[in-house]
């Protein structure tokens, strides 16, 4: 009999995305944003008709966040811009303003309290480059970790207590505890030690029961961590070796949407798992929450 705790991941689109990222469910338009890092793309997926949109910027998007008026911001390389994907218009928003070619953004959400978390790394993965910020509901940056070098995963317990956070290369998931009421954050503890043979951890979410979601790279999965224990619960096996974010959505919030990437492989690679790039789905058992929105006129 199959293992209960072993699920397989469902190809939805076939996208072929060089470096496939940071899915978020718009749960006001039932829709899911994801972005394309290397190929600076933007794309949309709607899952009631299979229909997906893309759109296409002159630098690397690392992230996307929805915005409570329905438009969208984007962690563009040069800093953060606000897109109306009804008109497709951008403005510069003039925060976290980039002019170093060798940094751009990575992975970052809006947490419960209505401020946004974004990273930045080193193109070359360059060691201890980048930082963690955060940005307020009044758009005041803080620099709050210093010396990352590929900044990723970030998730929230369910009762706020909890901030969750990932440097890919340390192999290890952090928490701190969070204040929900300034957006502080303290007491750091290594919760979670990956072994290298899993893959790197890359983005993560969170589930209503408190369980962490880390999509692993080069590890063909994503795998259900119990952040108390450190220990592995549930698998979702992936077709793409370079597995790099989750995300759950649907209007019950339980499937979990999963990018993928083809950067990195070689031809030997493509060619055993031609669907990397690809973004994928599963309902494994559980749901997430909605995600919060950035209030663009707080």
């Amino acid at each position: 009999m199959p293992d209960p705790s072993t699920l397989t991941a469902t190809l939805l689109f076939d996208a072929r995305a060089v470096l496939g990222e940071g899915p978020v469910w718009d749960h006001d338009k039932a829709t899911l944003y994801w972005v394309d890092i290397e190929d600076c793309t933007l794309h949309r997926h709607n899952p009631k008709d299979g229909k997906n949109n893309t759109w296409a910027f002159d630098g690397m998007i690392g992230t996307v966040i929805p915005a409570s008026d329905g438009s969208l911001l984007l962690a563009h390389e040069s800093g953060l811009i606000r897109f109306d994907p009804a008109t497709g218009r951008s403005e510069n928003l003039n925060l976290l303003f980039n002019t170093d070619p060798q940094l751009r953004f990575n992975d970052g959400k809006c947490d419960p309290s209505g401020y946004i978390w974004i990273g930045t790394m080193d193109k070359e993965l360059a060691p201890h480059a980048g930082k963690l910020y955060r940005i307020d509901p009044h758009l005041r940056v803080t620099a709050i970790i210093h010396g990352t070098t590929v900044s990723n995963g970030m998730a929230w317990s369910p009762d706020h207590r909890y901030f969750y956070y990932t440097d890919t290369p340390t192999y290890e998931v952090w928490r701190f505890k969070y204040d929900p009421v300034t957006a502080g954050i303290s007491h750091r503890k290594t919760v979670i030690t990956i072994p290298e043979a899993y893959g790197g951890p890359d983005g993560m979410t969170i589930d209503n029961e408190g369980m962490l979601w880390i999509a692993h790279w080069g590890g063909g999965c994503v795998r259900r961590w119990d952040p108390d224990k450190g220990e592995v619960l549930q698998t979702i096996r992936v077709e793409a070796p370079n597995v790099t974010s989750c995300s759950f959505g649907g209007r019950e919030l339980d499937i979990l949407y999963i990018t993928t990437a083809r950067s990195g492989l070689n031809r030997a690679a493509l060619t055993r798992f031609p669907h990397s790039g690809g973004l994928f789905s599963c309902r494994p058992g559980v749901k997430g929450s909605p995600a919060r929105f950035f209030d663009i006129n707080a």
